[in-house]
């Protein structure tokens, strides 16, 4: 009975072992990842425009190489498709939209370039940074004539670092190390125009 008992404790031992690196795993992937909060669209100065909510947390890896001179892309991706009943939905606007994010070391601050032309912002730290690229406020997307009337269409976001604008040693790294690949989930919400 005593043989039995010791197999049976050490199973339970090694079932606890791995809940508990299985736990540390799931906090360290949800400790630096990306999450679209809200957003919405709707039509200013003639164009469908999105306003969105999104958290960034970079990994250490990231912060790393940022901190060490390397220009991080932060890519919003955008996808509506209108809606069909009878046929496949029919993909209307497919768009990429990107925010630069570097660090400048002699004056210590983080610098981030934005899409639509503005002027570039200077921030102390990375988290005034970082919020201001997920502050999405009126990013065209479509012309208003793109979505008819009358149609329904499925709108999809979803943010990302962007592996292949970083340096070539970091892409290879980016392969095998998850701590660069970083993305949300998508953000799905009908619109009808």
């Amino acid at each position: 009975m005593t043989t039995l008992f010791r197999i049976l404790r050490a199973s339970v031992a090694r079932g606890f072992t791995l809940a508990a690196l299985l736990l540390l795993a799931a906090a360290h992937a949800n400790a630096a990842d990306f999450e679209v909060r809200t957003a919405s669209m709707g039509l200013y100065d003639g164009y469908w425009s999105i306003d969105a909510r999104i958290d960034y947390r970079l990994s250490e890896e990231a912060v790393e190489a940022l901190e060490n001179g390397v220009t991080l892309t932060l890519e919003l991706e955008i996808d509506i498709r209108r809606l069909r009943n009878w046929w496949l939905d029919e993909g209307v606007v497919s768009t990429k939209r990107d925010w630069q994010l570097s660090f400048e070391p002699l004056s210590r601050r983080y610098v981030v370039r934005y899409p639509d032309e503005r002027e570039p912002t200077s921030h102390a730290s990375l988290f005034g940074a970082l919020n201001a690229i997920g502050r999405v406020q009126r990013l065209p997307v479509a012309p208003a004539t793109a979505l008819g009337g009358g149609n329904d269409y499925r709108v999809a976001l979803r943010a990302l670092l962007s592996e292949q604008t970083l340096p070539a040693a970091l892409q290879f790294l980016a392969f095998w190390d998850g701590g660069l690949s970083l993305q949300s989930e998508w953000y799905e919400w009908m619109l009808s125009p």
